[in-house]
């Protein structure tokens, strides 16, 4: 009995290994995931509320000359699973599936006419807040692929979010909420503004050698000069002094000014004599003469010696000259003449015989 242990569990390891499924899934085209075994699960997210994005997973299948049969089966999956040749992506098959309260199963049988290494993508989505998952398996003529030297995928760009925000975003761009910003303690605020200081000050060593480089040089003689001496004295005029002052220095400003007005007076007479005996000796300018431009002679007008004539049935007839007229015309029956000096004729057509420009 105890011999049996041993056989049993190596059995039991062998079928674990050959039903075993790849973990990595690829979202990537060109690097897509070679499939090890008969057999690949996995699951599908679901995006928030908004996104209408489709979820891809590529997987490389490799199968030799015959038929490789497939079996899907799918739960709360809605999408499409295709089979391709990698060259020029040319589609083999394709399953479409809608999600179903239970299990989706369908299968699909390739032939294919040498060995020959596909692409498989799952694409789709699941139509609710539960995860979809899926489950196919390979039997016929699928080959498992012991190729371990690949190529990795690259890593897609990750986008962060920033602590300053502190705002949680969905993938749609739809804000969650806003979380509270830690309020620092005084403690860490008396830190950091003493550490700024720190950073800030500058040595005292340099800033003395500064100032001892920068300093002016003083003279002894600007050092030995004395400071000018305010002196305040006590015996200070009386207000009647200081009254008779103040009239006797208004009475000589008055004289003064007088003074000024009559030798301005003087000066000005003199100026004007001056100017009078300047203007009798100087001779008067002669006036220009400007040859005046003779009057053009005025062309004739060509319009002088054309007439128009209107004749009438009773005989009578008027003429004018076309230099006159203004404009004349017919209009709801009558016969209008405008003449240059504003006068306006009007004629009855049925009146008028003839109407002619001679």
């Amino acid at each position: 009995m105890k011999s049996g242990y041993p056989k049993l569990t190596i059995i039991f390891c062998c079928m674990v290994f050959a039903t075993a499924f790849t973990h990595a899934q690829s979202t990537s085209q060109n690097f897509p995931t070679p499939v090890s075994s008969n057999e690949i699960i996995g699951t599908i997210k679901a995006r928030d509320i908004g996104d209408s994005r489709l979820t891809s997973y590529f997987y490389a299948v490799e199968a030799s000359q015959g038929d490789l049969f497939v079996n899907i089966v799918t739960r709360n999956f809605t999408g499409d699973i295709d089979f391709f040749l990698p060259a020029g992506l040319r589609s083999l098959t394709k399953v479409v599936v809608y999600s179903d309260l239970s299990e989706n199963e369908t299968g699909r049988l390739i032939y294919l006419r040498k060995t020959e290494k596909l692409l498989l993508r799952i694409q789709g989505r699941t139509p609710n807040d539960d995860p979809a998952s899926f489950k196919i398996k390979f039997a016929g003529s699928f080959i498992a692929s012991n190729d371990t030297g690949t190529a990795a995928e690259p890593e897609l760009p990750k986008v962060a979010a920033q602590e300053e925000t502190n705002t949680r975003v969905n993938s749609v761009g739809t804000i969650i909420g806003i979380l509270p910003r830690p309020t620092p303690s005084p403690k860490d605020t008396l830190a950091a503004s003493i550490e700024n200081s720190e950073k800030q000050s500058i040595p005292l060593e340099k800033t003395e050698g500064a100032a001892e480089s920068f300093r002016p040089e003083i003279s002894e003689a600007a050092i030995t000069k004395k400071t000018p001496e305010l002196i305040i004295s006590d015996n200070l005029p009386d207000k009647e002094e200081t009254v008779a002052s103040r009239r006797k220095r208004a009475a000589a400003a008055r004289s003064k000014a007088k003074k000024l007005s009559e030798k301005e007076t003087q000066t000005l007479d003199s100026e004007t004599k001056i100017s009078a005996v300047e203007t009798a000796e100087t001779p008067k300018p002669k006036p220009i003469k400007r040859n005046k431009r003779e009057p053009k002679e005025k062309l004739p007008d060509p319009l002088e010696n054309i007439r128009l004539v209107i004749l009438f049935k009773d005989g009578s007839i008027i003429e004018r000259p076309m230099s006159e007229v203004f404009k004349f015309s017919v209009d709801k029956g009558l016969l209008t003449v405008i003449s240059k000096t504003g006068t306006i004729g009007r004629y009855s057509i049925l009146d008028v015989a003839k109407v002619t420009i001679e």
